[in-house]
């Protein structure tokens, strides 16, 4: 056995053996279930999980990490069977797993067998309406709603306008709301990572009497939707009248645009506000990670709470655009750039500033040109998630290589297809330590970035020495090339790992805003044979897959090296979400167990106990 990225074990000689569903005894109420859960959604949306199979895979295993079984998989179409669905989980015993479009990478949306108590995962994915309000500057997004769709729909929407976010992942379409759940940062340093105190979502406790109580808590702060636009006992309520207006929508009726509200939530932020001015500071902490206790309960809830809808800020499109490719001859080169350069000024940012080192372009190269095509001519949406969906359940078909078959065969064809970005790109890429692109929009950055190109250029040709050498995109779909290059990232790291017969670890974390070198080996670590880093610049937080020979212990290197990064005054994880990965901070894991106190939602994840009520 080797351990592929985020510890997804797979068999070198193809001959493991699928993971068996724990034998447990049902409940007369839990038995019932699934019953009663089809009577509210429809039999056509709720699956058997207690055996994996090629149709419910997608549901039962997590993208890198995590697997295991389920009583039932129910995907509800509107907020009320949602509320309804949940009230009829918990009361027969069982726990909710929450799951946007199932594309984590830390385990925290899949269920764990470990856990003593049936799990049901509630897929939000048929809840993918959204809508503008207060004429477009906000988006009104259901919980399935995709950052893929949404991202190209503003912009025909509302020409000048964008969305919040834009994830390395944005093209398997991940979830609004697990973004929002998840603390995910993206790729814009102007937007910060998804974060909004305005949302509707479900907590669960139990009242004096023994029953266990859904309480839907309503901060959308949209006019008609407040809780006290609704009287007692009218039998209406912020979640049927949000179902009504976002069915309509999804039928093609016209709708007045809602406004936002004069409220307090009406008032409250959509986005991290707060985030251009900080991200400059230069000082000895991070920008960002997931262990952020701030905020309206949604955000950073990893599961905790289930989330129905969000509020999020749309943004102003760049009027110009410039986008480079850049490559240092040395790291201190890079960090100096990132200072005197793109964190000059808040007002200065760029949009965009991204980094990868030579092995991220190199393994890129080898093991992710069918995706980076695929993601460039089918785009970002539902015909990707699609295709990936299709490639979950070629894994989950019941044959011994199955897990791997996909990779293997992407990663052998791999070089039948021509470099999936021009050369110009790749050879800048490989002859230089790190490559780093950037969409620059104002003329006082250009003039910075000139600036200081060419004082460090005329210093290194006095010397003798490498200079700094950069591209600049020549057309729409060159940019689109990098982009796409730049978020098969990941996945070509474990097509790389299971072609190569290797085996990789991942680690997601946020370095100091004054640091950002590579947090360095233990000096008895293990050497690798690659140590791929990709970075959001900008933020400081780094995405790094090491690849091992077959034989080493991953799991203490893993662990060693997570030591070293939070020596180096870094902190774990930076945007993937805690999940099963990472054992949250004490008060992180305080604030998780008042959001549910039951400990049905979500239970184990960072590190929290799996028992009820948080027994061992």
């Amino acid at each position: 056995n080797r351990e592929l990225p985020k510890g997804e074990r797979g068999c070198c000689s193809c001959d493991g053996e699928p993971v068996s569903s724990p034998k447990r005894e049902f409940t007369e109420a839990q038995a019932a279930l699934p019953a009663k859960l089809a009577r509210i959604v429809g039999k056509q949306h709720v699956y058997d999980g207690l055996e994996q199979n090629s149709k419910n895979v997608q549901f039962l295993k997590g993208a890198r990490l995590g697997e295991g079984h389920a009583l039932a998989i129910v995907q509800p179409g509107t907020l009320e069977e949602t509320v309804k669905c949940l009230q009829e989980i918990v009361d027969s015993g069982c726990v909710v797993q929450p799951q946007g479009s199932n594309t984590g990478l830390t385990g925290g949306s899949v269920p764990r067998d470990e856990v003593d108590r049936p799990a049901v995962v509630i897929s939000m994915k048929r809840m993918d309406t959204f809508f503008p309000i207060d004429d477009g500057e906000r988006v009104v997004c259901l919980a399935g709603t995709g950052i893929g769709k949404l991202a190209t729909s503003i912009p025909e929407w509302f020409p000048g306008r964008e969305s919040h976010s834009i994830l390395g992942s944005t093209f398997l379409n991940p979830s609004t709301a697990a973004g929002v759940a998840f603390g995910s940062g993206g790729v814009y340093v102007r937007k910060g990572p998804a974060r909004t105190d305005r949302a509707l979502y479900c907590k669960v406790s139990r009242n004096k009497f023994g029953e266990n109580v859904i309480t839907v808590v309503n901060t959308l702060g949209i006019e008609g939707l407040e809780d006290s636009d609704f009287q007692e006992g009218s039998g209406e309520n912020a979640v049927s009248r949000l179902d009504t207006y976002a069915n309509d929508i999804k039928q093609g009726f016209k709708r007045v645009m809602a406004k936002s509200s004069k409220s307090k939530h009406g008032l409250a932020s959509a986005s991290d506000t707060g985030y251009q001015k900080t991200v400059c500071e230069c000082k000895k902490e991070v920008s960002r990670f997931n262990a952020d206790t701030t905020g309206e309960d949604c955000n950073r809830s990893e599961g905790k709470v289930l989330i129905l809808a969000t509020v999020h800020d749309t943004f102003p499109s760049p009027s110009k655009k410039r986008v480079f490719w850049v490559s240092f001859p040395d790291m201190e080169t890079t960090l100096a750039f990132r200072r005197e350069v793109c964190l000059n000024s808040p007002k200065d940012l760029p949009i965009s500033c991204e980094y990868m080192d030579r092995d991220a372009v190199d393994i890129i190269d080898r093991s992710g040109r069918i995706l980076t095509y695929m993601i460039r001519y089918v785009g970002m949406g539902d015909m990707m998630g699609f295709l990936w969906d299709l490639k979950t359940s070629v894994e989950g078909l019941p044959f011994s290589f199955a897990p791997i078959i996909s990779d293997k065969l992407m990663h052998m064809f791999n070089n039948f297809l021509p470099p999936a970005i021009p050369s110009k790109f790749i050879t800048l890429g490989r002859e230089y330590a790190g490559g780093e692109f950037g969409d620059g929009t104002l003329d006082r950055f250009m003039d910075k970035f000139n600036a200081f190109v060419k004082k460090y250029n005329d210093e290194q040709l006095k010397k003798g020495g490498r200079v700094i050498a950069y591209a600049e995109t020549g057309s729409d779909s060159e940019v689109t090339a990098l982009n796409a290059f730049r978020f098969a990232a990941a996945p070509a790291f474990k097509t790389y790992c299971i072609g190569e017969d290797i085996q990789g670890v991942s680690v997601d974390y946020a370095l100091c805003k004054n640091g950002g070198m590579p947090p360095p080996f233990s000096k008895d670590a293990v050497k690798p044979l690659k140590r791929m880093r990709y970075s959001h610049f900008g933020c400081n937080v780094v995405h790094e897959d090491i690849a091992y020979a077959l034989g080493v212990d991953t799991h203490e290197e893993k662990m060693s090296f997570k030591k070293s990064v939070e020596t180096e005054g870094g902190k774990l994880p930076a945007e993937h979400g805690h999940g099963t990965e990472y054992h949250a901070p004490k008060d992180t894991q305080a604030r998780w167990m008042r959001m549910d106190p039951l400990n049905v939602m979500n239970p184990g994840v960072g590190g929290l106990p799996t028992g009820a009520k948080y027994t061992k």
